[in-house]
């Protein structure tokens, strides 16, 4: 890109209006819009509501400088009498830049970051700007971009003054958005090459594109209709040429849209026979109509990303302050909860303090009385850990329990002794011939060795003996049996 030659920006600390500023009662949004039509010098107002122009007013002088749009506003809004808040501008001036930029075949994403780095560029050359970016045409590969751009420096003045007057410029479009929706909407069929020369105040925008598709370039001429119209002819001529040399394209049609359509017979002289010049008499508050058409999120405008940024930053200073008044209402919080706290153990200290002696005395009475019990619960651990098992009674009822029909006991004895542990004595009879009964008697040990006292019996302690009976007894024999062992034994 390369530097720009308009006239230097006029910066806000030199901007001053030569009356104060009517401001307007805030009497909340009825959802009407403004539009202004700003194009070289002239001036131009309209309302709409619901894409429906109510009214419209022109400045009956040029409005050329950032001084006189005030003025101008204010005139503008108490004619039509506007009680909405939105507001979109478009504009034409020697400000406003359009610089065609040629990028590699990138995707879009790829082709953005290209000529935002060549926007880069020329800011650190000249000054900061707002820019949006138009597709266009290519030549050959390449992709094409009708770059515009805005000193950021004139939008924020002109901002201050929509502003100071409670109104929200949403959208600033340049001249070439609105003509190329009303070509496409021309009774020409689709694709063919077409191009318009609109009157924009004291200048002339050029457009050469196919109908229902991109334009394929256009240019802005600082050249009045009335007052210099071979210039324009001579412009448009070129402008055929350059269509034909560098995209192959033959325009047979011109349409010449505007006020002053002095211009026409020397346009036609200019530009040759074998073409079609249709002369439609436009308005600028025509071109207002179309743009309120417009969809509100149309891609080429100005300050939509300007506007989002802002919004974005918005957001984040909201989210940060959101925070801090929390953090502080939790300090706060956290403050009084500890006061709260603190007196209420400081009241509790009080209440402890005036019961000092009597609590002393309660501590000395409960003192003596865990003393007391620690006494009793150490003199019943001290008898319960002397205390022998109770293994003699389980002994004996396990013995019980494993005595056959057969057998009768006549003594059972259980001891404890230190050195040798529990130990055991039985003696009984067993109504069985001698063999028998040992058998029963060997099977009496076999149950009490697998009971949960681990009953053992000691191999030379046991005998079975038969007991003496008369002669001619018809008693049944019995035999006499004892034997001794120890209990828990491994």
């Amino acid at each position: 890109m390369k530097p720009s030659t308009d006239t230097p920006i006029l910066q806000a600390e030199e901007i001053k209006t030569s009356k104060p500023v009517v401001r307007r009662g805030s009497v909340g949004d009825n959802g009407d819009i403004l539009g202004i039509g700003w194009l070289h010098g002239s001036f131009h107002v309209a309302v709409f509501r619901r894409q429906k122009m109510l009214g419209s007013w022109s400045a009956p002088e040029p409005i050329k400088t950032l001084p006189e749009l005030g003025p101008a506003l204010d005139q503008a809004l108490e004619e039509l009498k506007f009680g909405g808040t939105e507001a979109f501008l478009l504009l034409e001036n020697e400000q406003f830049a359009h610089q065609i930029e040629a990028t590699p075949p990138f995707s879009d994403a790829a082709a953005r970051s290209y000529l935002q780095a060549r926007v880069q560029r020329y800011e650190k050359e000249n000054h900061p700007v707002l820019w949006v970016a138009q597709p266009a045409a290519g030549i050959k590969k390449e992709r094409s971009f009708i770059v515009h751009m805005l000193p950021r420096s004139f939008y924020e003045s002109v901002n201050r003054y929509f502003l100071e007057r409670r109104l929200d410029l949403t959208r600033i479009l340049p001249l070439v958005v609105p003509v190329q929706r009303e070509l496409d909407r021309f009774p020409i069929a689709k694709g063919r090459p077409v191009l318009v020369a609109v009157e924009a105040g004291g200048a002339t925008v050029v457009m050469v594109a196919k109908v229902g598709e991109q334009m394929l370039f256009a240019r802005n001429i600082l050249a009045d209709w009335g007052a210099d119209p071979g210039r324009i002819g001579v412009e448009i001529n070129r402008s055929l040429l350059y269509a034909n040399q560098q995209f192959s394209v033959t325009v047979d049609r011109v349409w010449l849209l505007g006020e002053n359509n002095s211009s026409t017979a020397q346009v036609n002289a200019k530009c040759g026979t074998g073409r079609q010049i249709t002369v439609l008499p436009t308005s600028p508050v025509e071109w207002l109509q179309s743009v309120a058409k417009l969809p509100p999120r149309q891609p080429v405008n100005l300050v939509a990303g300007h506007l989002r940024r802002k919004s974005q930053q918005r957001s984040i200073r909201r989210l940060l302050l959101a925070a801090s008044w929390a953090g502080l209402l939790f300090f706060v919080v956290d403050a009084w909860s500890r006061a709260v706290s603190w007196r209420q153990e400081k009241r509790q200290y009080s209440e402890l303090s005036a019961n000092e002696a009597k609590m002393n005395v309660e501590k000395a009475r409960l003192a003596e009385r865990n003393e007391a019990v620690q006494r009793e619960r150490a003199f019943v651990h001290k008898v319960d850990d002397e205390r022998l098992p109770a293994v003699p009674g389980k002994f004996a009822a396990i013995v019980a329990g494993a005595l056959s029909d057969q057998m009768r006991l006549t003594d059972l004895a259980v001891k404890w002794d230190e050195s040798s542990g529990w130990t055991f004595r039985l003696e009984g009879t067993v109504e069985a011939d001698e063999e028998t009964a040992r058998e029963i008697v060997a099977a009496l040990q076999r149950q009490l060795a697998g009971s949960p006292l681990k009953i053992r019996s000691n191999d030379s302690a046991r005998a079975v003996m038969a007991i003496a009976r008369a002669a001619n007894s018809t008693a049944p024999e019995v035999q006499r049996f004892s034997f001794e062992g120890g209990i828990l034994e491994n």
